[in-house]
């Protein structure tokens, strides 16, 4: 039996703004074929206060080439920028995220090899998600 990576992982220094916070960040981001359209995200500024946040995946693959996103999520680069720049909203609270391109690059090419585009809808289980939701 051939062996198949179900998920990708990277780890992250980038540098964050908000009206309480300027320094270095830790960032987490996950991605996992079980839910393919999604990118997990967990921001920390020390080991003891972390923030998770899920978005599309398509989302950030935007936001590496250009600007992408409204609301709670916008993602954007500047062309031969070496620099990705994340903001996140709450409603009330707003941070930015710069973080170098080239790991996130790296990180949205081992998305794409393990759930290519187009693809996505073969990952999801819909059967086991509405027995799920109807237990």
């Amino acid at each position: 039996m051939r062996w198949r990576k179900r998920s990708a992982w990277q780890m992250m220094m980038g540098h964050a703004y908000s009206a309480t916070v300027d320094g270095s960040v830790t960032i987490g981001l996950g991605y996992a074929a079980e839910d393919p359209y999604a990118v997990h995200v967990i921001v920390s500024a020390d080991a003891s206060d972390a923030s998770c946040w899920v978005f599309a995946r398509d989302l950030l693959l935007a936001g590496l080439t250009g600007q992408a996103g409204e609301g709670d999520v916008v993602i954007g680069t500047e062309p031969g920028a070496s620099v990705v720049s994340i903001i996140l909203r709450n409603g009330r609270d707003m941070l930015a995220i710069d973080l170098p391109r080239a790991p996130l690059c790296q990180f949205a090419a081992d998305m794409l090899s393990i759930v290519p585009r187009g693809r996505e809808g073969g990952y999801v289980d819909v059967d086991a998600g509405l027995r799920s939701l109807l237990a």
